[in-house]
């Protein structure tokens, strides 16, 4: 955690050898900042304060000279996450609109911040929840959330819930105004500490039932007919298309959507083959965001044309009936993941560095989640796949037969 308020006050110098004070927060979103005000020289410098991105790359920003310094003081070229922080300097002058649902009053606070301009950067910030619940902390918690993930807030683990209405894209700028706000805020209280917010919020296993109220697969009550699913997007970043470079040129030149086709017949395709590998004890269905397409009526259509917190529900519903999904890396497998019996996520060449971060894992024996939470490239012939899913389908039980015994010599 780290204490805004009361401001601890540290010694520091301006390179024109005046001192630094402190002047205010600043809160661009992904960044929350302080401004420190040179005595001497007047100039500004703004720190990003290490929570969040900034953990791992804690960032130092000179708004006169508009250069980014990293920790080490190297400069820092125009990065997605240096761009956010330069953003301060051509600030957009909305009024922004902030909700606050105060639950239960407390004088002293823990704050998570989980804006972003990704949902699923927003996601895991959330997940941090669990911990901080868990720590069994004195202060009310307060989450500061774009509408889009409201209704995953256990409202009986935090204190006030701060809606700030602005979509994930808007977060590539500053707005002065909700920085205002969210600082005039922090007046009522004495104390006001600020969650890390960790990128990957815990090494412990979420619990995910406790944000959506959605009971995960349970392998020891399956329902007579189990889903199969894959997860559908239709951006051109994350669909199932081999060549990545063919996907990346279509998209450099907007037809990236023309794309989708290809992802439409290949899921027809891999259902079919597993139709005729595992037969009709499984229901097919395709779930997730977009309506592109009529699929065959073995395949089960579960997909929203617009994300509403019912559509998310009745998503949550589908993933805790598959016993295994399958979709391309990213945000949009997190929830799937952590509801389903198994996953596979299909990594994208020049994603190997994001390895994991999509996939909610549920197991507690390392042998088992190595089994049921696979990432294999997406460039993977379909036909291993197909060999991958249905060995994943048929042999689990074999599978845990091999390790869990009674350990007799």
């Amino acid at each position: 955690m780290i204490q805004l308020k009361p401001y601890i006050s540290t010694s520091c110098s301006c390179s024109c050898g005046g001192d630094l004070y402190f002047s205010e927060y600043l809160w661009q979103g992904l960044h929350v900042c302080e401004i420190l005000v040179c005595n001497r020289c007047n100039k500004k410098r703004i720190n990003s304060l290490p929570v969040n991105q900034s953990i791992l790359e804690p960032y130092t920003f000179y708004p006169d000279s508009g250069v980014v310094n990293d920790a080490q003081g190297n400069i820092v070229p125009d990065n997605w996450y240096s761009k956010k922080l330069r953003s301060i300097v051509s600030p957009v002058q909305d009024d922004i609109e902030i909700e606050i649902d105060i639950i239960r009053k407390y004088d002293e606070v823990l704050i998570l911040n989980t804006l972003d301009y990704i949902y699923g950067h927003s996601f895991l910030f959330l997940l941090n929840l669990q911990q901080i619940v868990k720590s069994g902390t004195s202060l009310g918690i307060v989450v500061i959330v774009q509408p889009m993930l409201k209704w995953l807030i256990p409202r009986e683990d935090v204190a006030e819930i701060w809606t700030v209405n602005l979509e994930f894209k808007s977060f590539n700028n500053y707005y002065p105004d909700l920085s205002t706000k969210i600082n005039s805020e922090l007046v009522r209280f004495k104390k006001v500490e600020l969650s890390k917010g960790h990128v990957i919020p815990t090494n412990e296993n979420i619990n995910i039932n406790k944000f959506t109220g959605i009971k995960p697969y349970d392998f020891l009550n399956e329902p007579a007919h189990p889903r199969i699913t894959f997860i559908w997007r239709e951006d051109p970043d994350r669909l199932w298309i081999r060549n990545i470079y063919l996907s990346k040129g279509f998209k450099k030149i907007g037809f990236g959507l023309l794309l989708i086709p290809f992802q439409y017949l290949r899921i027809i395709f891999i259902f079919k083959l597993l139709k005729n590998k595992l037969g009709m004890k499984y229901n097919y269905s395709v779930a997730g965001l977009g309506k592109f397409g009529r699929f065959p009526s073995f395949i089960k259509d579960g997909r929203a044309k617009y994300f509403t917190e019912e559509a998310e529900k009745m998503l949550c519903k589908v993933y805790a009936e598959s016993a295994l999904v399958i979709g391309v890396h990213g945000s949009g497998m997190l929830l799937p993941s952590a509801h389903a019996g198994m996953a596979i996520s299909l990594m994208p060449s020049k994603r190997w560095a994001n390895y994991a971060e999509d996939i909610l894992f549920t197991e507690k024996d390392v042998r088992l989640a190595s089994f049921q939470r696979r990432i294999v490239p997406l460039n993977m012939c379909i036909f291993d796949l197909i060999d991958i899913i249905s060995d994943m389908i048929s042999g689990r039980d074999y599978f845990l037969k091999k390790f869990i015994h009674s350990d007799e010599l």
